[in-house]
Order: structure tokens, then C-alpha cells, then sequence
């Protein structure tokens, strides 16, 4: 699968995360902070729920949660990829990306880590109030106009959207027509970055202690 799309939640709340990096604890901490209720609420991801932090096991559980949808992040992407074709320099590379905890980790876990992350899609859509729509991807949305139906077809694409930092390198401030915002992570920022229409909320977590998360519910029109 490569998108999804959600309606409009009428029961609850719909809010948005920046990249968890094994910091399970401080979702907890942060969704309680907000009264979050598991019955109602949904909570989007912007993927990339593993690595770096203390506990990308626990993080992992999340998708098997019906309140929490994530895309799918290139440190999954190397999870799953490493796991399915394992070599020494695959795992090296993960290693030093944070994948260290995944060698005290038994294959078959690991497998069906990898299974549930192949899973997940690499761009969510979300109907809010007032016909209105956002969008969430890992890196960043590269086109400038909405398509979701293109990524299927484009390898090259989806990896955009799990690797790339061209937008917010350049400082890209162009607005992609066709969605009211885009929620984006992969790029750690000191605070979160808008781009003409595109949200950067990846605020480091693993190492600022401070995840990003934002009430999609609240959104101003």
C-alpha cells in the first residue's frame, strides 16, 4: 500500500506527530497532556517510529493500535529492507542510523516488524471540517500539485517522500495546490517550519526531549 485515506473523524479529535524515534514514553506523556481519548481520537505519525530513542519496540506495537495510523519512514524502510535481504553492510548502515537495538531482537520478531511496517502506506490524506483536507508523508510531498494516485507508478517518487530534503533545504516557500497542508518530519528543526503549505514538525524528540503535537482538529481555515 502506498496511501490512505481517513474521513472525517465526527466521534473525536484527529492530531499529528512529528518523528517518534523509539520515544515511547514521551508519546505517552504528550497524548495525556492533551486528554487524549483511544475511544475518539485518532493520532497521525510522520513515520520513523524507530532508532535513536530507548524504545522502538514499543513503538512498533503502535501500529497494531486502531487510534494510531503512521507512514511509512526510511528508518522503516531500512528496517524492512535490512531484514529481507540482510548483509553486513546493510546492518553496518543501520546500525549507525540507530538500528543497534534490532541485533538483540529474534529474527522472527523482526520479521513481522517488517511485515506490519511494509504495511503501512507512505502518504495518509485526512478529511477535516469545512471540505477541508491535510496530507502527512515522511520527508516531504515533491510535486507541485496533489496526486496522490501517481505514487503507485513512481519508485522514485516514494523514496522522495521518505528521503528527500529538497524543500526544506532550498527554502521552498511554494504552495502544493490541490491541499490545504502537508505535515512532514525527517528534518530536525529547532522548532516547527512552514513552507508555503508544508508543515516541518520533526523537533528531535530522541534528543530535545520535546515531540510536536499538533491538533489537525484545531486547524485555523
Amino acid at each position: 500500500m502506498f496511501y490512505q485515506h481517513f474521513r472525517q473523524n465526527i466521534v473525536g479529535r484527529d492530531f499529528v506527530i512529528g518523528d517518534l524515534h523509539g520515544m515511547y514514553d514521551l508519546l505517552m506523556s504528550s497524548l495525556a497532556n492533551v486528554g487524549f481519548d483511544r475511544e475518539k481520537d485518532r493520532c497521525f505519525s510522520c513515520g520513523d517510529l524507530i532508532d535513536r530513542g530507548p524504545a522502538s519496540e514499543k513503538c512498533l506495537s503502535l501500529m497494531e493500535e486502531p487510534w494510531f495510523h503512521c507512514v511509512r519512514g526510511n528508518h522503516e524502510q531500512c528496517m524492512i529492507d535490512t531484514v529481507r535481504q540482510p548483509s553486513a553492510h546493510e546492518i553496518a548502515q543501520w546500525v549507525l542510523c540507530g538500528g543497534d537495538w534490532h541485533l538483540q531482537v529474534s529474527s522472527e520478531r523482526m520479521n513481522r516488524y517488517a511485515d506490519m511496517a511494509s504495511e503501512q502506506p507512505v502518504l495518509i490524506s485526512v478529511d477535516l471540517p469545512g471540505d477541508r483536507q491535510v496530507a502527512i508523508c515522511h520527508a516531504e510531498y515533491p510535486l507541485p500539485v496533489w496526486n496522490p494516485e501517481k505514487i503507485a507508478s513512481d519508485p522514485d517518487l516514494v523514496r522522495a517522500m521518505q528521503w528527500s530534503r529538497t524543500r526544506i533545504q532550498s527554502e521552498d516557500d511554494s504552495v502544493v495546490a490541490g491541499i490545504d497542508h502537508i505535515f512532514c518530519g525527517h528534518t530536525i528543526v529547532d522548532q516547527p517550519v512552514t513552507l508555503g503549505n508544508t508543515h516541518f514538525i520533526d523537533t528531535g524528540g530522541f534528543e530535545s526531549n520535546c515531540l510536536t503535537l499538533l491538533c489537525l482538529s484545531e486547524l485555523a481555515e
